[in-house]
């Protein structure tokens, strides 16, 4: 079981320094240990296999904790969301976000 910090942002105008202390404050009160980070600067229009996340879903394992500032960091539709969240669903991951 791993617990996995994702981190995005749209352009290199917006910072992912701000989601990574969410996610890290968040850890901290409720005293767990985010064992793997991913950060990118990605358009949410960019179909998922572009992006860093489609990998990061190709590699989950049973048991493991995605977190997430906001759900809409995950996907730009519900839809996409939702798809996001049934593969994660699948493989009996689990999506936490704070927001």
């Amino acid at each position: 079981m791993a617990i996995i910090g994702y981190i995005r942002v749209s352009s290199n105008k917006q910072t992912l320094q701000h989601q990574r202390y969410e996610i890290e404050q968040f850890a901290i009160q409720n005293n767990i240990i985010v064992n793997k980070w991913v950060m990118e600067t990605v358009s949410s229009r960019n179909s998922l296999n572009k992006r860093r996340l489609g990998q990061l879903l190709d590699e989950l394992t049973d048991g493991d904790i995605l977190i997430a500032a906001e759900i809409s960091r995950l996907g730009r539709s519900l839809l996409e969301v939702m798809r996001i969240l049934e593969t994660c669903l699948n493989k009996n991951c689990q999506v936490w976000t704070i927001k």
